[in-house]
């Protein structure tokens, strides 16, 4: 059995939404899933993926799934970048590489929001070279109307499609920013 090991979202934990909702269904194709607790307070990606590489020793690697949403999608792919997971599942990468503080585009009030700090390890990311490195089969998942309400996501979307070689690419109609929607859940279930 595969054991997927979870993060959350950012500033989130397991009661933030319906993440039981989610981890149920993935249980029910016959993974173990382990949700990973972040502790987010004045902590950035280094920290978090800190935090998942201790998870992530119990495991072993050959077995294990990292999955994550949003910001935890971000974590578990800087993981996949220095270990070779099984599989790499992200669930709506956030846009906050370095190419996309960087871009026109990137809303302002959203790079206040997580903090300088944040934003500086972040602008260190450039996901065009960490990419490259991801080697284990990867599903992108995304809400379609996150894509359309926000064009970086939409952007960093299609950089996740071009970039990681082994990608199955998909994209819920009627689906926000939302790991939990009965959708997206649903789509995962069918592509899992």
């Amino acid at each position: 059995m595969k054991t997927v090991l979870f993060v959350p979202g950012f500033q989130e934990d397991e009661s933030s939404r319906d993440y039981q909702s989610t981890i149920t269904a993935i249980q029910k194709k016959g993974y173990k899933v382990v949700f990973v607790p972040i502790t987010w307070s004045r902590t950035t990606i280094k920290d978090w993926v800190k935090t998942l590489e201790v998870e992530y020793k119990k495991y072993d690697p050959k077995n294990t799934i990292l999955a994550g949403f949003s910001f935890g999608a971000m974590t578990v792919f800087m993981s996949a970048v220095k270990k070779n997971p099984a599989e790499l599942w992200l669930f709506s990468l956030s846009p906050y590489f370095a190419e996309d503080i960087q871009s026109i585009d990137m809303n302002p009030a959203w790079l206040k929001h997580i903090g300088k700090r944040r934003v500086t390890t972040f602008n260190a990311l450039n996901f065009s070279e960490l990419s490259q490195k991801i080697a284990c089969k990867t599903l992108v998942f995304y809400g379609q109307q996150e894509l359309d309400k926000w064009p970086e996501m939409n952007v960093r979307a299609l950089d996740v499609q071009r970039s990681i070689k082994n990608n199955v690419y998909v994209a819920t109609p009627g689906v926000g920013h939302d790991v939990a929607h009965k959708k997206y859940i649903s789509a995962i279930v069918e592509t899992i």
